[in-house]
């Protein structure tokens, strides 16, 4: 507990350095102006994680070694530039204020809400999941096979390196490294391995998804306490979600970033997002291809999703949102290439040993075993029943509206899991113990996205008081 407490500045200066990164680039960005300042942190914290990783792997291959100098000071100037500009040094200030008040707000707006006790204790609930968390991420080492093996395992690697070093390692080299290479980034920090400590980025994470949800729940019309309500059954449903808020798994941050590209493209659709949202939607997408091997194809079934929504509502000037659409997924399948070509020099076969073939036998159990999980209740408990009734609920709009895009969206995810359990090599009696190991990790990936899918009965239920 000592070295914790110790070591707490350098956890919470290197997660701070990840978000100062991504704000910087991000109010370069058109339309930053147009986010509100709960959406440019998460938002900051998920740029910030992209770029910073990104460079990593650029300096490994200028064979200029990682050092808290050459990953941390080129994001300086995106930094020194917005403080330059008059209209982002504003937003600077605007957010600062708005960070100190946070606390404050906070309260006003449980105590204007229609039921300020049921408000005060979706709030609770947040707040003690989040302390659990935190403590159980930072007094515990780092523990569960993925987070060993696998994204520890390649953290300490490239720390010792000073390097993305595959080379006397057999970890998944195939997989995208956003989140081992974003631990050695906070390990430079720390100046050692303390894989305790690092498993703070966690919760951090969390939290920064969480405020994304709540962000896209509130554009979306729902009100304050039906946003605090939205938040505390997502995070709470099952133990799946919280788990992942301390366990050092590259899940959650594919969570967090299919949230922010299905999110943006779903305000999009409705007509309801802020400025500059497709080039935002690119940059989480490309984080999203970046942050695990499942990322990429859940960048295609979320277009999927999209493409088919427009071409069935055909809305006003649908060809030129779905161009737009194209010249994103291009965009994002182009990020993808230099990864690609990095571990493709390095006679790394990329995925070879997820696509030996066909077995019917293990699609029909797939079948069974994702249906169970959807209602097993340590999983998610009622979340999955709550989002096919809020789908149900709007059975009369849903095909004529843009709330097809989720619904197609879950038909997808669905059908891309249990396929992905089809072709899986594995033996005939290992396979239910494999599904269970995984089924969990593959649901929470879509859980937060297809939560959006509460907003239209919450808006209608729970109206917002003209005071919250």
């Amino acid at each position: 507990m000592i070295e914790t407490i110790l070591g707490l500045p350098a956890l919470l200066g290197g997660l701070a350095s990840i978000v100062l990164a991504g704000y910087g680039l991000l109010l370069l960005l058109p339309g930053a102006d147009d986010l509100t300042p709960a959406e440019r942190l998460a938002l900051g914290f998920g740029l910030g994680a992209l770029a910073l990783t990104v460079w990593m792997l650029a300096l490994t291959r200028l064979q200029v070694p990682f050092s808290l100098a050459t990953v941390a000071a080129p994001w300086l100037a995106p930094l020194a530039l917005t403080l330059a500009l008059p209209s982002r040094r504003r937003l600077w200030s605007r957010d600062c204020r708005g960070l100190c008040s946070w606390p404050r707000t906070l309260v006003q707006t449980a105590r204007n809400s229609p039921v300020p006790a049921l408000a005060g204790l979706f709030a609770a609930l947040i707040a003690l999941t989040f302390l659990f968390a935190t403590l159980r991420a930072v007094l515990y080492p780092i523990w569960a096979w993925d987070a060993i093996a696998t994204w520890g395992l390649k953290a300490k690697v490239f720390y010792l390196h000073r390097a993305l070093y595959l080379g006397n390692i057999d970890a998944h080299n195939y997989y995208p490294n956003l989140v081992p290479l974003l631990m050695t980034y906070l390990y430079l920090w720390f100046g050692g391995v303390k894989d305790w400590l690092v498993q703070g980025l966690f919760p951090g994470w969390g939290a920064c998804l969480l405020l994304l949800f709540a962000s896209f729940l509130r554009r979306l019309g729902v009100s304050a306490l039906g946003t605090w309500g939205a938040c505390a059954f997502v995070l709470t449903s099952g133990a799946t979600l919280i788990v992942h808020l301390y366990i050092a798994y590259a899940d959650l941050a594919l969570t967090f970033y299919t949230l922010a590209l299905t999110g943006l493209l779903f305000l999009k659709l409705k007509n309801c997002a802020p400025r500059g949202s497709l080039g935002l939607a690119a940059l989480m997408g490309a984080a999203l291809a970046w942050s695990k091997y499942e990322g990429w194809p859940l960048v295609l079934i979320v277009f999927l999703a999209a493409f088919l929504t427009l071409l069935w509502l055909r809305p006003p000037g649908w060809r030129r949102h779905f161009a737009a659409l194209v010249v994103v997924l291009g965009t994002i399948y182009l990020s993808t290439l230099p990864w690609r070509l990095f571990v493709r020099g390095l006679g790394v076969d990329v995925g070879s040993d997820h696509l030996l073939g066909f077995f019917p036998d293990q699609f029909l159990l797939a079948v069974y075993y994702v249906g169970l999980a959807l209602i097993w209740p340590p999983y998610f408990s009622l979340f999955f029943p709550a989002v096919l009734l809020a789908l149900g609920w709007q059975w009369r709009t849903v095909w004529r509206s843009p709330n097809l895009f989720l619904a197609l969206f879950l038909g997808g995810s669905l059908a891309a899991t249990i396929l992905a359990y089809a072709v899986a090599p594995t033996a005939a009696a290992e396979f239910p113990l494999y599904v269970r190991g995984t089924v969990d990790r593959l649901l929470l990936h879509v859980v937060p996205a297809l939560g959006l899918a509460l907003a239209a009965p919450l808006a209608a239920w729970l109206p917002d008081s003209p005071s919250a």
